[in-house]
Order: C-alpha cells, then sequence, then structure tokens
C-alpha cells in the first residue's frame, strides 16, 4: 500500500496507509497550522500523548496485513507503544540511494547496461531499528549485519524480512552495542562496502552507557571508515541533532582524502497534500574510489 502524509501542524501530523488514516504526534510540525482541517476527523487511529508514554486509540481496528510500499521491498505497518508505526516512510530517499549504490557496487546493471560482477557486497547496518535500510540492501542482493542493542527491534526487523519475502535473505540479526560491535569488527579484520547508521542524538548503550551523539559519533565513525575499504567503499550518516549535522560530518570526513570523494547531504522529510515539507533529519551520503 501507498504511504501518504496528508496534513501537519500543532505539533500532529495526519498521514494515510492506503485508506488507514492515522493522526500521530510531530515535534516538527509544532510551529505549523493544519491546511486541511476538515480531513483531521477521518482519522481511524490516534496516539495521545501520556504521562507514562503514548497511547493508541482506534476507531477502527488496524488492518491486517498492513504493508507499505517500499519500492524494491514491503514494511509491515503496525502501531508500536512509543507511538511509532513501524517504519520511516522519511527515510524513502536513502533505501533508494542504498539500493544504487549496492547495485553499482556488485557492477550490476547501471544505466541499461550489464557490468562484469564483483562479488557480494556486504553491507553494516548499525542503530538498525525497523530494520528497513537492512531489507533495502538485502533486496539489491546484499549481505546484510543488522545491529541493534534492543532485542525488540531486532526481532522485529526479522518479522519484516519475512513478511517481505526477504525471511531467506543473508541477513545476520544481532542483538549488540553498536560502538562495541563496530570496534570488535576492526579487530577481526572485517570489511564491509557499505556501512549505514543512523544513532540517536542520546541515549543509553550496553550496560547503561551513556550516548551523547556530539561526543560519541566521531570515534564510531573513525571504525566505520576502518571497516572500509579506503580504495573503494559508501556511507550513509542519518539522524536529528542540534548539535551535530551534515556540515560537522562531511568537514570530519573530509579530512581522509578518500580517492574520488561524493558528498550528497541535506534534509530528510515528507511534503503534505498542501506542498509543505516536514523535517525529518539530517541525512549525509559518501560514495568514494572507482566505479562503473
Amino acid at each position: 500500500m501507498r504511504y501518504q502524509l496528508i496534513d501537519c501542524g500543532r505539533g500532529r501530523k495526519l498521514e494515510a496507509i492506503g485508506d488507514y488514516c492515522i493522526d500521530r504526534p510531530s515535534p516538527a510540525a509544532a510551529d505549523l497550522q493544519p491546511r486541511l482541517p476538515d480531513r483531521w476527523a477521518e482519522a481511524d487511529a490516534v496516539v495521545h500523548r501520556r504521562s507514562r508514554g503514548d497511547g493508541w486509540e482506534f476507531r477502527r481496528p488496524w488492518p491486517e496485513p498492513l504493508r507499505v510500499d517500499c519500492g524494491s521491498f514491503q514494511m509491515p505497518a503496525r502501531p508500536t507503544p512509543f507511538g511509532h508505526i513501524g517504519l520511516f516512510p522519511e527515510q524513502a530517499a536513502n533505501w533508494q540511494w542504498i539500493d544504487r549504490t549496492i547495485r553499482e557496487i556488485a557492477g550490476r546493471e547501471i544505466a541499461g547496461r550489464e557490468i562484469a560482477g564483483r562479488g557480494t557486497p556486504r553491507v553494516l547496518n548499525l542503530f538498525g531499528y525497523t530494520g528497513a535500510s537492512s531489507l533495502a540492501a538485502a533486496a539489491a542482493g546484499a549481505e546484510v549485519a543488522h545491529v541493534d542493542a534492543a532485542k525488540p527491534n531486532v526481532e522485529a526487523a526479522r518479522a519484516a524480512a519475512e513478511a517481505s519475502g526477504l525471511g531467506e535473505a543473508p541477513i545476520r540479526y544481532l542483538v549488540d552495542d553498536a560502538r562495541k560491535f563496530a570496534a570488535r569488527e576492526v579487530r577481526r579484520e572485517r570489511v564491509y562496502d557499505l556501512v549505514i547508521l543512523d544513532p540517536p542524538a542520546y541515549g543509553h548503550g550496553h550496560r547503561g552507557v551513556p550516548w551523547r551523539l556530539e561526543r560519541d559519533l566521531w570515534p564510531l565513525l573513525e571504525d566505520c571508515l576502518g571497516l572500509i575499504p579506503r580504495h573503494s567503499g559508501a556511507l550513509l550518516v542519518t539522524g536529528h541533532s542540534a548539535e551535530v549535522g551534515p556540515a560537522e560530518i562531511r568537514r570530519w570526513l573530509g579530512r581522509f582524502r578518500f580517492p574520488r570523494l561524493e558528498f550528497d547531504s541535506g534534509r530528510a522529510g515528507l511534503r503534505d497534500l498542501s506542498g509543505r515539507f516536514l523535517d525529518a533529519g539530517f541525512y549525509v551520503r559518501a560514495v568514494w574510489g572507482e566505479r562503473p
């Protein structure tokens, strides 16, 4: 089914998956005003902010199965205790980039011509969350290591792969701290063609160790670069932070002087039916080395 952002404003967004409408909180819409006020009465499910977490009100039962068409794969949509729907549709452009990048790395069909293959690409997805980026990579033909510190997230990602017909895809599902896993992979001298990471601005990792993006991103990125060949590789970083954004990450990566380094960065987001852009954080895509 198709996803659509219908309207947004007053700290909320109105979405549709097929004909099922959802009214959820959206801090990015705090300074906006709804443009289609009559449409909000159509909501089949509403997420209410509560002191002990988000709560769902279902005016019409959640359809089962409810799957979102993500291009090369599908993601099951489901209500979560945190007021999420099991995927982040604003990442669609990044999923498309992952698909293109992996097919380039594999030397598959590019611009209508066949390129001699160079083996199966290997992808590391840190802070894997819903698993959508892992499915985008697997659907493009990659072997994937999907890492998340929360076991329910990893189980949900595995279920999403099954629902998308990728249950037999070469995806390793790992419940682990991203920092510790990346450091161990460096010591093991593992190699990945593409590393994806979507770290939180703040939080707690393994055994409650605090995470702060502005402090902890850089040593993690250094380990990530230690896993990617210097002669050819790719990196995707996404996130939400007032302290760290595309400019800081590009400046940091630029010190390493990769051959033929190319950046693509900006703001992820969605447009509603009125054409307004609802911001959903930053992205930085980096590719370097020889490509077909």
